[in-house]
């Protein structure tokens, strides 16, 4: 498992690349301080994204 820091996200949307693949993505943010899971819509990799610690974490 790999973590990225990323700055943090506020409630509507943000934006960072796929772990994986690096494609920029836009996802929802409805909880700043909590934690989503998201899947890229170009290489299907799933990661999971803590708002509050503003890491990405992903499976390689």
């Amino acid at each position: 498992m790999y973590e990225l820091c990323f700055p943090g996200a506020i409630t509507g949307e943000t934006e960072f690349d796929c772990p994986y693949c690096g494609t920029q993505l836009t996802v929802t943010v409805e909880d700043p301080m909590g934690e989503a899971s998201f899947q890229c819509c170009e290489c299907t990799g799933v990661f999971e994204v803590d708002f509050g610690k503003g890491v990405v974490r992903y499976e390689v």
